[in-house]
């Protein structure tokens, strides 16, 4: 003979409590206590983003196929990702990704955050060297995009260490080398770096080591 324990569960009644809707207006009174305790932290803020970190001797902006702001930009991660690899010889980066104009005089870390505020990261990827020709005609398709290659304006097979299977090393931000800006033909890399240094944290340290910019207005293709 077999035993069956069995069991009720009570249903819970369900209420509904009236509520009252806040209408958020500027008659609202700031509240202290929260006002006190943010205030700090919003000064603290408000003095670091306007330190001022080096000097632009003139107004640049972005433009196609190259520009003297996508020049600087693209320069300064290039010296950035040699510090994790020194064979990298590219730096590629998307038009879409400068927000803002530069103008000339005092740089503050704020205009640095105008120019890229985005948490994109530096990636490194490696390409077999025949890639450059696919890479190459889909840059020109976009009419261009902001560069940095290693001693000359033109890339040549020279440029790069020969081997039995010749490769570059080109560096960008995660946004492109996940497929975004529709990249997708940057998954084929055979190998990929992930840094975990922001590029507004390159271009920041870039600016703080020259203190006052130079820039390069000449023409830049792949």
């Amino acid at each position: 003979m077999g035993l069956i324990l069995g069991g009720c569960h009570p249903v819970s009644e369900i209420y509904v409590y009236p509520s009252e809707n806040t209408t958020i207006t500027a008659a609202l009174e700031d509240d202290k206590s929260i006002s006190l305790l943010v205030d700090p932290y919003k000064q603290g803020m408000s003095e670091a983003m306007e330190e001022i970190i080096g000097f632009s001797p003139a107004f640049i902006e972005k433009k196609k196929p190259s520009s003297a702001l996508g020049n600087f930009m693209a320069d300064a991660v290039l010296e950035a990702a040699k510090y994790f690899n020194p064979e990298v010889s590219i730096c590629l980066l998307n038009y879409g990704g400068i927000r803002s104009t530069l103008d000339s005089g005092d740089i503050t870390i704020s205009d640095v955050y105008k120019l890229m505020p985005f948490e994109n990261e530096l990636v490194l990827l490696r390409f077999p060297l025949g890639f450059l020709d696919t890479l190459r005609t889909f840059v020109a398709s976009k009419g261009g995009e902001p560069l940095a290659i290693e001693r000359t304006t033109t890339l040549n097979v020279t440029d790069y260490k020969q081997s039995a299977e010749p490769y570059f090393i080109l560096v960008t931000n995660d946004y492109m080398a996940n497929g975004g800006d529709n990249y997708a033909l940057l998954l084929k890399a055979t190998n990929r770096q992930d840094t975990d240094l922001k590029l507004r944290d390159a271009i920041i340290a870039y600016i703080k080591k020259n203190k006052t910019l130079t820039y390069d207005y000449a023409p830049r293709k792949l």
